[in-house]
């Protein structure tokens, strides 16, 4: 029964990985220091049912201070068919793991390394790392606790007023005590495991703050991709021209502050094709109303949306558009691939020789067929997400003016303007009862 019950609890240990080695709570924690099957795949190349690893510890990295070591990685495929031979496929890896025992960097080596095989040594925290049995080892020194090490953050900007949720992903959180934004701790947060944390970023001023675990372990360190920037909510200053006509297609420029980041403009209900100009500028296509009306325009950011002034009201009238006006050229079909080439056709007014074109998706030159004029535009696109395509699609809005080209069917300054439907599998088609104005 003794040797059925050691049987069983070695067994156990063999299966644990890289999970800790330690039997009872007085015992030192041990960790066996190897790579993933996935990531030996990466680094040999091959997979034949299995890689077989033998680690080595080779120190501790003189600047992060955790453990450093070499990999042997083999794997054998069998010949097929009669008389086939196997092939064995070796190689060696550079690996630097935490003090969770995870990879923290690895690197195909083109030569053998020496390594050895008895090699053991200590850090300044008591922490040992050896090589026993073509394994390598990391025994934690005498209370030590490992700092957190944050890998990457799920969401990097979010309104000053707080309340994005963040996911952080890293190693080291089991314990942690603390998430910093910046110099605010937040003590409520959610461990879903050793290697994520869920927070809540709380409200803080316009800038870029530094997002950060505490555990008793110590602080995780800064880097620029660990950064959290907070936005400050948009505003709409002005208008130019600040009124067109019920049946849209008015190049409307607006004015204000925070703008960079807009994901939406909208008049009054109604979602519009925009792009930005600058932090202080955007330029809109009025969309139509129907009927005379008055409404408020507003930009949504990252930062919020903008609080409705006397400043951004448009006046919707039943004459024509004012100042630059969409194109006279509708086209009322487009099909094609997001990544490949796209198709305008069912164009009005029919000319002969342009009565469809061609283009790059989303790009800016269109080619009339089959008189092979061309109409550069210079598009700007934005994705307002405001339900006008089925699910599982998603919209991309088109606005821009026309720059030039060898077609006489469009004039120079004639504003271009599209709602676009993208599917999963990437095929183009308009939002339905749009066209395509080029």
């Amino acid at each position: 029964m003794r040797k059925l019950v050691t049987g069983v609890s070695v067994l156990a240990i063999s299966l644990l990985g890289v999970a800790a080695l330690a039997g009872s709570a007085s015992a030192a924690t041990t960790f066996q220091l190897n790579l993933s099957q996935s990531t030996a795949f990466s680094l040999l190349g091959y997979w034949c049912g299995g890689i077989s690893e033998q680690s080595f510890v080779t120190g501790f990295d003189p600047t992060s201070g955790y453990p450093v070591g070499d990999v042997y990685m083999s794997t054998t495929c069998n010949g097929s068919g009669r008389g086939g031979h196997s092939t064995t496929h070796t190689a060696w890896g550079s690996v630097t793991w935490d003090f969770t025992a995870t990879v923290v960097s690895d690197a195909l080596l083109t030569s053998a390394p020496t390594v050895d095989p008895a090699f053991s040594a200590f850090d300044a925290n008591g922490n040992e790392i050896y090589n026993s049995a073509n394994n390598a080892y990391l025994t934690y020194g005498p209370g030590f606790a490992p700092t957190p090490r944050v890998t990457s953050i799920s969401t990097t900007a979010g309104p000053t007023s707080g309340g994005t949720s963040v996911t952080i992903d890293g190693t080291g959180f089991t314990n942690a005590t603390a998430v910093n934004f910046g110099t605010t701790a937040i003590t409520s947060f959610t461990i879903t495991g050793d290697t994520s944390i869920t927070a809540t970023s709380p409200p803080e001023g316009p800038g870029t703050v530094d997002v950060t675990v505490t555990s008793p372990g110590g602080t995780s360190s800064t880097a620029s991709n660990l950064q959290f920037t907070y936005v400050a909510p948009p505003t709409v200053t002005g208008l130019s021209p600040n009124n067109g006509g019920i049946n849209g297609g008015t190049y409307v420029t607006i004015t204000g502050t925070n703008l960079s980041t807009a994901t939406a403009v909208n008049f009054g209900d109604t979602a519009a094709g925009f792009w930005v100009n600058s932090d202080t500028s955007l330029t809109a296509i009025s969309p139509g109303e129907g009927n005379p009306d008055t409404v408020s325009v507003s930009v949504v950011t990252i930062g919020g949306t903008s609080t409705p002034t006397p400043a951004d009201v448009f006046t919707y009238s039943t004459g024509g558009c004012t100042g630059v006006c969409a194109s006279s050229v509708q086209c009322a079909k487009l099909t094609g691939s997001a990544t490949g080439t796209m198709t305008i056709s069912k164009c009005t007014p029919k000319v002969a020789g342009n009565k469809s074109a061609t283009a790059t998706a989303f790009g800016s030159t269109v080619t009339w067929k089959s008189s092979g004029q061309t109409t550069d535009e210079s598009n700007g696109m934005s994705s307002p997400g405001q339900g006008a395509c089925a699910a599982g699609s998603t919209e991309e809005d088109i606005s821009g003016n026309v720059t030039g080209g060898t077609s006489t069917y469009t004039a120079v300054g004639d504003v271009v303007s599209a709602q676009i439907c993208v599917s999963s599998s990437g095929k183009l088609s308009l939002v339905k009862g749009t066209t395509y104005s080029v």
